[in-house]
């Protein structure tokens, strides 16, 4: 009798306990996101996006009927009158909300066979390139932007300059008219450069793609202090004349290994005496296994990267090229990227950009399918792009069904917004309407199949906070679905998305954690459910997202201990703890050293398998680790600690 009371009291206080931590559902643990985290970005050449001002076309370089010269884009293009015209306003229309511009600065003076159009060849890093406007231009689409609520990002190159630096068989001079060319003055001193020739066949001690030239241009010593502090300064002022909210980093895998651990703390200085919080930094690291890109983030310690892993296997997938079961593979790499300072989630998605391609394009010549299935797979890409984590980016163009010819990539996938004079560009096939010929791509924007889709898939972002870039845990991964369910990490309430990539009705049985019921809000299929099970009937090429009716139902958990191995991939060690259950909870491992109190967040996995990769080079020593589980409802469980001794490297 007293051991059934006592067991009736326990059972009392932990239903207490376990009533108080669901009171607090929405308490949340750090998951350590970026300012871009909720954004969905536009990618824009403004050479190639509108002409508003055409004092600015007949400047050295300018050929419209060439694609490697400037065509007559400008900054006042592409802010408009911030009010009813094709600017900002048509991409806030469009449902975007950060818009990412290359390069503005000054460009390298063209050559016979090319200007800076793109503006990767810069000399004068302070100043706007004439050909897009001014400074007093870029100010006014700061206003606008701001009164239009798009947060604006910049592209920046750390690794190199223009090409200026020439070389007398190995030794590095600069030309007498070009001496004082770049701004600020230390760019125009040799001994900022490397010199050692084109990173293809260079002469340098050290590795070529850290040392050489990139395709000739000039690689800066960007270990050197002069270099990064200059950077530093240079871009910061770019934040605080300007407000940029973030930066894309072009070449970001070419610069020497310390430098974002060097740079990055300045520019995060200068923005936040801006009075910009949360900066955001992302590189462009070419790099298509994870575990190559994961080095740089987590040993290199740049903030973020662009997902070109991402970008392969979505377009894979869509094309039918591969089946669900490499999606499943690509996020399974996503615990590599976990730690206290960075997450899968922050990292910056797309399905094709200015020197790859157009994502229909891409799709489109992965593998050979009927033409009639491409608007659809085009359809299926986006979705994923959208609603699985990352911070999605569109590239201009893309909203109107623009796919390039020829090769497809490089100056075949820059083409004109506004009417064009470039021949092949005017017959080039489009996704979902006909040629542009002699019109612009502005006046069928609204109609264009892609551009609608596109709407809608940004409406269910902002309607449903649980479909952009909040949690993501997969469902099913077979054969040609690919599921997933999300949960807005201060609520508990269950999303499913459904994408079949095949041509064939596919019928599948996807389990969850919500046996409520569900209503379709995007797409449609046969439905049934048998509890938390749900069989659906996928028409060919159809993408279908689904909201619980009710909360989620099925949020047990059960608990076992922490498995530590070395990982062989990485050096790295693996942390994987053993929880079972069908809710979307989340896990976030703790470090100490033996001894100490005080415990270290090693970061928040917020998918099953629950795994941590811990850095020896960061922790090492006599060790405890622990792991802390919370669910749906916001009940807390603890597994116990576990002693670990992590040899220095």
């Amino acid at each position: 009798m007293r051991t059934a009371a006592r067991f009736i009291a326990i059972a009392l206080v932990a239903a207490f306990i376990s009533a108080s931590q669901s009171a607090g559902a929405n308490q949340v643990v750090d998951t350590n996101r970026t300012g871009l985290d909720k954004e969905v970005i536009y990618f824009v050449m403004p050479d190639r996006y509108r002409n508003g001002d055409s004092s600015n076309d007949n400047l050295p370089g300018f050929n419209p009927a060439h694609t490697a010269f400037f065509h007559g884009g400008d900054l006042k293009g592409l802010t408009g009158n911030c009010v009813d015209d094709d600017g900002l306003v048509r991409l806030k229309k469009l449902g975007f909300t950060a818009i990412w511009v290359t390069p503005l600065v000054v460009q390298q003076p063209p050559t016979d066979g090319g200007a800076g159009y793109h503006g990767y060849w810069g000399v004068d890093f302070l100043n706007v390139d004439p050909h897009l406007g001014s400074n007093a231009d870029l100010s006014a689409m700061k206003a606008c932007a701001d009164k239009l609520g798009l947060k604006l990002i910049l592209d920046v190159v750390t690794n190199h300059t223009g090409d200026i630096v020439w070389y007398e068989d190995r030794a590095a001079y600069i030309p007498e008219k070009y001496k004082t060319i770049k701004n600020p003055a230390w760019l125009n001193n040799l001994n900022n450069y490397h010199n050692t020739g084109d990173m293809n066949r260079c002469w340098s001690d050290g590795p070529c793609t850290k040392n050489g030239d990139f395709f000739g241009l000039d690689d800066l010593a960007t270990e050197k202090e002069e270099v990064y502090r200059g950077w530093g300064e240079v871009y910061g002022s770019w934040i605080k004349e300007y407000g940029f909210v973030g930066f894309r980093v072009d070449t970001a895998r070419h610069v020497d290994d310390e430098f974002f651990k060097n740079w990055s703390p300045l520019i995060n200085k200068a923005a936040q005496e801006a009075g910009i919080s949360n900066f955001t930094i992302f590189g462009e690291v070419w790099e298509q296994n994870p575990i190559d890109l994961v080095n740089y983030i987590r040993v290199n310690k740049l903030q973020t990267a662009l997902d070109f892993p991402f970008q392969k296997f979505a377009v894979d997938f869509a094309a039918q090229s591969s089946d669900a079961s490499i999606l499943r593979n690509l996020f399974e790499y996503d615990d590599y990227y976990t730690s206290a300072n960075s997450s899968a989630s922050n990292l910056v998605t797309f399905l094709g950009n200015h020197d790859m391609g157009r994502s229909a394009f891409l799709i489109e010549r992965t593998k050979v399918n009927p033409a009639s299935q491409l608007l659809n797979r085009v359809k299926l890409a986006n979705t994923l792009l959208y609603f699985s984590r990352g911070v999605p980016v569109v590239y201009y163009g893309d909203e109107v069904g623009m796919l390039g010819s020829d090769n497809g990539n490089d100056q075949r996938a820059r083409q004109d917004m506004f009417a064009t004079q470039v021949d092949i560009w005017k017959t080039e096939k489009r996704l979902g309407s006909d040629p542009v010929g002699n019109g612009d791509s502005f006046s069928k924007t609204f109609a264009s199949p892609v551009a609608q889709h596109l709407i809608k898939l940004s409406e269910l972002r902002k309607q449903h906070p649980a479909l952009a870039n909040e949690q993501m845990q997969i469902r099913y991964a077979k054969g040609a679905v690919f599921a997933f369910s999300k949960r807005e990490l201060t609520s508990n309430r269950e999303y499913l998305v459904v994408l079949n990539n095949s041509a064939k009705t596919q019928k599948v049985t996807v389990p969850t954690a919500s046996s409520s019921g569900w209503r379709f809000l995007l797409g449609k299929a046969a439905i049934s459910t048998k509890s938390t099970d749900v069989t659906l009937t996928l028409r060919p090429l159809e993408s279908v997202v689904l909201q619980a009716k009710q909360s989620i139902s099925s949020n047990n958990v059960s608990t076992a201990k922490i498995v530590v191995k070395e990982d062989f991939l990485t050096g790295f060690h693996r942390l994987t703890a053993a929880v079972q259950t069908k809710d979307l909870a989340v896990v976030e491992f703790l470090v100490k050293k033996s001894g100490v109190n005080t415990w270290q967040s090693l970061g928040v996995d917020l998918n099953q398998p629950f795994r941590v990769y811990l850095d020896p080079k960061e922790h090492s020593g006599q060790l405890e680790v622990k792991a802390v589980v919370t669910n749906s409802a916001g009940r807390k469980y603890e597994l116990p600690s576990t002693a670990l001794r992590i040899a220095t490297p």
